[in-house]
This record gives C-alpha cells, structure tokens and sequence, in this order.
C-alpha cells in the first residue's frame, strides 16, 4: 500500500461568519451608493443601492469557498511562489471581469424598474463594462486578495495549532514512556530484595514460612502487573500493596518489626503514584529495622492539609546521618526513581525528603497536591 501523506490542517469553514461579513460588506456600499446619489442630486428609493450592491456581495460570498480551496491549492507562499502568484492575478481578474460584466447587463432592468435614469445606459454594452472596469478593477481585485489573505493566515494558524497539539501529545507520550521505564526499573529491584528474603529464611531452616513468603509474593507480583500501566492509584491500594509488602518483611524479621499506622480517613481517596510507598519502606527497613539490634518501630502515616497529601514513613533505627535534620541524598534506585516521577508527574508541586529525625531514626516525606482518584477506582 503506497504511503499517503497526511493533508495540512485547514481552518474551519463557517458560511455564517462568511455571510455576515459580506453582508455588512454590501450594506456598507449600498450606503456609499444612497450617498453618492444624494452628493449628485438623483432621485432614487432607499432599495436601489441595495439592489445594487448586494447581489454582488453575496456573489463574493458563494464565491468565497472556490477563493479559499484555490488559494489552498496554489498557495501563494514557499518555494515556486512567483508562478501561483500569477495564476492568482489569473483568476482575480477574470472573477472581476465577469462579475462587472453581469452588472452591466442587469443594471438596466433594474433601471427601469427603479424608474431611476442612468446616462450611461446610452453607452454600448462593450463601453459600458471597459469604463466600470477602470473604475472598480483595482478596487474588486483587491477583494480577491483579501479573501485570499485571510484565508492563507487562518490555515496557516490551525497549522501552527496542529503542530502544537502534536508536539504537545508527543511530549505527553515521551513523559508517559519515560515514567512507565521508572517504574518497571522497580519492579526488578523489589522482586530481587523479596527473594533475597526468601533465601534467608531457607538458609536459616525456616522452609515452612519460605513457602509462605512465596505464596505472598506471587501475590505481590500479580498486583505489580496488574497495575504495570497504572501511573496513579488511590492511597487505599498502595496502602494495601504496602501492607502486603511488609507481610513479607515480618516474616523475615519476626518480633523485631513492628508496625503502626497513622491514616486519615479522608486521606485513602486520594490519587497517589503507584508503588510510593514500597521504596521508602525498603529505604526504613534497610537502614532502621535491619540495622538495629532491637526492635524496631515502622510508622506509616498520610494526611491532608491545604489541599496537600502529606506522606511519611518513619523508622526508630539508627539513622543515616550524625547530624540530625539533615536531608538524606540517597542515590538507590527506588529513592532516586520516587524523585523523577514526582517531578515528572507533578512538577514542583511534589517532593520527597528522607531526613535524619532528631530523636533519632529516619523520616521519609512526599508532598503531592491532593486530588480524587479517578472513579471506579
């Protein structure tokens, strides 16, 4: 199948628009001519201008589409412009000249129905149409060109507009593209540290609660893919997924893990990144729970304030710093991935922060802008 080129955007076509232009167009001269006639004392009724110049006006009007096509079809821009510049002055100058012509033959009839003498109707039919042409030539031509103008300038704007538009949904898609290659760039890096669960739970004779992790994991997996082209989930799901998450965990760390939640509940509506959580859990447990000898405390909590959705994930470890508040700059890949896609998602209306908390252990913030989830979600 031979390829086919797209056509270049025009404009819309609107006979209302172009109908009251021409309308105003033709009542204006009709006054010119009720003027002028005054100006040289004839005696004419009110209608005789208009039945002059309107049929005319509105012949510019019905001929206003073949103006537009033929000026779409011989542009008057680009390369080889000269030549369609010419075949324009072709076509403008035999429009005019018929037109002009056609008023010449139907001004005597309306003449004589006007009772309104005209001197020039004594003047042969040839000599009549040369001599309108050397007045209105220049001036009708003009029309032509006008049309002609505004029409070239209103294709070329839906031009620029398409090319907008298309550049604006290219970067949509690159943006999409570019957040999917984050997120699936988790999805191996979680799926590496569970089995890396797995395997010490085997290597410590714990085979039993092994199948058990497993049988979790297979079940984290599927809501992975289920979601691998989801970029935005209710807090309520990944509240789920994260609670499912830390199933496995405890598994691996017993009595050692323990887990509370602070959620509001006008809080779980809300429209969050999928997978959110999952990294700043593993960042806690990597760097709190696993690094401490004792117990350790995980606190997952959200909450709204001033059309914000304030995320936090904190641990009672060690901590990541000696110097207490200040802002951890891990480059793992989940962190790292969390930043870009908040940036990419929200602009610099989100942001996350893994601080040092001062009484020790490390405190993970995300700020998004609070809105709904999408429904049926």
């Amino acid at each position: 199948m031979a390829f086919r080129p797209e056509p270049e955007p025009r404009a819309r076509f609107s006979w209302k628009i172009v109908l009251t232009l021409w309308t105003i167009y033709g009542l204006t001269t009709s006054l010119q001519e009720l003027v002028g006639a005054m100006a040289y004392g004839r005696h004419e009724p009110w209608w005789f201008g208009p039945a002059q110049m309107m049929p005319q006006a509105y012949l510019w009007a019905l001929l206003t589409p073949f103006i537009l096509w033929w000026g779409n079809r011989f542009p008057p821009r680009g390369p080889g412009w000269p030549g369609r510049v010419l075949i324009h002055v072709a076509t403008s100058l035999t429009i005019v000249t018929c037109m002009d012509s056609a008023f010449e033959l139907y001004l005597p009839y309306l003449s004589a129905w006007a009772h309104v003498p005209l001197s020039d109707l004594s003047l042969p039919l040839g000599s009549r149409i040369i001599r309108v042409l050397a007045w209105w030539l220049v001036f009708d031509t003009m029309l032509y060109w006008v049309v002609l103008f505004i029409g070239s300038m209103r294709d070329a704007g839906a031009r620029a507009q398409a090319k907008a538009m298309r550049e604006s949904q290219l970067e949509t898609q690159l943006a999409q593209a570019e957040l999917h290659s984050l997120k699936m760039q988790l999805h191996p890096h979680f799926l590496f540290n569970a089995l890396h669960t797995v395997g010490t739970l085997v290597r410590t004779g714990k085979s039993a609660l092994a199948v058990q992790v497993v049988g979790r994991l297979g079940d984290l997996l599927r809501r992975m893919l289920d979601g691998a082209a989801t970029q935005e989930v209710p807090l309520r799901e990944e509240l789920e997924f994260a609670r499912n998450y830390l199933d496995v965990e405890q598994a691996r760390f017993s009595d050692r893990l323990k887990v509370t939640w602070t959620v509001e509940p006008g809080a779980q509506d809300a429209a969050v990144p999928h997978l959110i959580l999952q990294p700043l859990l593993e960042n806690a447990i990597r760097h709190g729970i696993a690094a401490a000898t004792a117990a350790g405390i995980l606190i997952i909590g959200a909450r709204c304030t001033n059309g914000t959705l304030h995320l936090t994930v904190r641990d009672d470890g060690p901590g990541m710093a000696d110097d207490p508040g200040r802002s951890v700059g891990s480059s793992g890949v989940g962190l790292a991935n969390t930043r870009l896609r908040l940036a990419r998602l929200y602009g610099d209306r989100a942001g996350l922060e893994v601080l040092n908390a001062e009484d020790g252990g490390v405190t993970s913030h995300v700020f998004l802008p609070f809105r709904p989830a999408a429904p049926g979600r």
